[in-house]
């Protein structure tokens, strides 16, 4: 043999004594059974290292190991595990016997199921006779649709009542409290009346039906922690309530907005707000004042009214009685003040333009704010206070800027008062809430110090160019504005005073205008051909946009001190946009 491999062996040698294997008895079974493998008997001692194949098989090549393996000294080789002989159909060999023990198992489960269902009848039947008459009972007293005995609701016992029945009481017992709601507000002496009709109640008695109906029949998560089933938790809640009682009440409510617009009224109807001294009238020719006097005053706050009756109703005290005192109030401004501070704040003036429309537009429009007072803290327009320039007003069509052009618009030229009122306002250290610069710089105020209006019909006040400002100030400010200059086709005078209290002494105010970025004048544009008319005959040229460079300047108001900058504010940015020039060629 080569490559160590043993001579086949006989079968007597591979099954030792064993029997042969025989087929099974019943081949009707064998038929239906999976074949098995057969398992060879593992060589005895001596024997070659590898399992004897079953015949016409190839042997399984056992590797040979690099090292064969060593036994200790008087060691017993390990024996290999004796297997059953197998068939070659799959059965172990030797007789086969039908086992019965199952039909008798099966007839044992029947005997003893029909012993624990005839016993179970007997305890049922028992169980039944026993208790459920009782349950029976139970179970009709809780099969109700109305109120369980001892449910009350502020105070009322709707035991026995369907919900309808318990509403329509709950309710009547609303209205007799909505009619009793007569609270007085007495203040300094005088006393107001909160009925229903001013303060409207409400009450939620739905909602407390639903909670008083789920009594004694909703579990809960006691259930969970008693031994007692739900329905017998549900019950013992029933004959607590029915003995002990439960007692809910209801919620009435009233529209907290109402009660506030009433403490509001009761407020104004009370208080006297103190007068501060202001300015009544003032001598152009002398520049001097004459002073309203301060007037000392009483109030009550709102809040602190809403506050009184809101705790009189969360506390259902319906019928009380608030009682409440104004407090004086003293003016923060007296007409000794303003005499002895009392000057101008800030001024500046611009010389007009050459043309009579134009001047007659300006003279207007000092005239229109010219003895404006503006309180501490108010806002001034100048849309506002002029209203619309129009010609029932007397304005007169000139020249004015829209959307990049030069045009004749009624009005035109009040933006020189609105831009002299601009420079004074921030002299005077006043806040400057909103103001516009012009299409490009305006020839009578450096660039980067005017202030445009246009107010047309169709805009709102809030939707027009306006030029506001704040009074900002503890004192209030007086407008003078005046113009002068006899011969209107001639250039004149526009002059804005503001009087009020100085700041304090060696503060000093001035305007200062930075320029930040030019921008070229971009290519003429080209020339625009329209049908000639009247005004304008074939052959007119006419320039309606004039070439401009674009620039931004930055504003500022600059403190001094003593003549020495402390301080600068920046005001606006200014952004003069470049205009390609327009020429208009008028044709047949």
């Amino acid at each position: 043999m080569q490559n160590g491999q043993q001579p086949r062996q006989r079968r007597s040698a591979r099954y030792g004594t064993q029997e042969a294997p025989r087929r099974a008895q019943y081949p009707e079974d064998a038929r239906q059974t999976p074949e098995y493998p057969q398992y060879p008997n593992y060589p005895s001692q001596g024997q070659p290292s590898f399992y004897s194949a079953p015949p016409q098989q190839r042997p399984y090549q056992q590797p040979q190991a690099a090292y064969p393996p060593r036994f200790e000294q008087n060691a017993v080789p390990p024996q290999a595990p004796v297997y059953p002989a197998y068939s070659s159909d799959g059965y172990a060999a030797g007789p086969v016997h039908r086992r019965h023990s199952h039909d008798v198992i099966w007839l044992l489960v029947i005997i003893v199921s029909i012993a624990l269902l005839i016993l179970g009848g007997f305890t049922v039947s028992s169980i039944y006779s026993n208790h459920y008459p009782a349950f029976r009972q139970k179970v009709a007293l809780m099969d109700t649709t109305t109120f369980y005995d001892g449910v009350h609701v502020d105070g009322i016992h709707i035991g026995g009542l369907t919900r309808e029945q318990a509403r329509r009481v709950l309710q009547q017992s609303a209205v007799s409290s909505d009619q009793n709601l007569d609270i007085k507000v007495t203040i300094d002496g005088k006393t107001w009346h909160i009925t229903q009709n001013e303060l409207p109640l409400s009450s939620n008695i739905e909602a407390v039906l639903d909670e008083a109906y789920s009594i004694g029949r909703q579990g809960s998560l006691n259930t969970l922690q008693s031994r007692s089933t739900p329905f017998e938790y549900r019950y013992l809640t029933r004959q607590a309530v029915n003995q002990n009682g439960a007692y809910l009440y209801t919620e009435v409510t009233y529209d907290k907005s109402t009660a506030r617009s009433l403490a509001e009224t009761l407020s104004s109807r009370v208080s006297t707000p103190a007068q501060n001294a202001t300015v009544y009238s003032f001598d152009f020719a002398s520049r001097s004042f004459q002073f309203q006097p301060e007037q000392a005053g009483t109030v009550l706050s709102s809040e602190e009214i809403y506050s009184a009756i809101t705790a009189a109703m969360d506390g259902r005290n319906y019928t009380g009685t608030i009682s409440l005192s104004t407090q004086p109030q003293q003016p923060a401004v007296t007409a000794a003040q303003l005499q002895r501070s009392f000057g101008l704040v800030g001024s500046y003036t611009t010389t007009t333009l050459a043309g009579y429309n134009r001047n007659i537009n300006i003279r207007l429009a000092c005239s229109a704010i010219n003895g404006t007072v503006v309180d501490s803290g108010k806002t001034f327009s100048f849309n506002e206070t002029t209203g619309r320039r129009s010609v029932d007003k007397g304005y007169l069509p000139a020249g004015a800027i829209a959307q990049g052009e030069s045009i004749e618009d009624t009005g035109g030229g009040v933006c020189q008062v609105s831009s002299t009122l601009f420079n004074a306002a921030i002299l005077a250290n006043l806040e400057i809430v909103r103001s516009v610069p012009h299409a490009w710089p305006s020839a009578y105020v450096e660039p980067g110090r005017d202030a445009t209006v246009d107010w047309q019909d169709w805009q709102k006040l809030s939707e027009s160019v306006d030029f506001k400002f704040k009074n900002s100030s503890d004192y209030p400010i007086f407008i003078v504005a005046y113009f002068t200059g006899s011969n209107l086709n001639k250039a004149c005078k526009c002059t804005v005073e503001l009087y009020g209290v100085s700041m304090d002494d060696g503060i000093a105010v001035d305007v200062q205008t930075v320029l930040t970025r030019t921008t070229e004048m971009p290519t003429p544009a080209p020339v625009q051909f329209l049908k000639a008319t009247a005004d304008h005959p074939a052959g007119t040229s006419v320039v309606a946009t004039k070439g401009r460079e674009g620039y931004v300047y930055e504003t500022y108001r600059v403190f001094y001190q003593n003549g020495q900058m402390v301080y600068r504010e920046k005001i606006r940015t200014s952004n003069y946009k470049p205009y390609a020039e327009q020429v208009r060629e008028y044709i047949e």
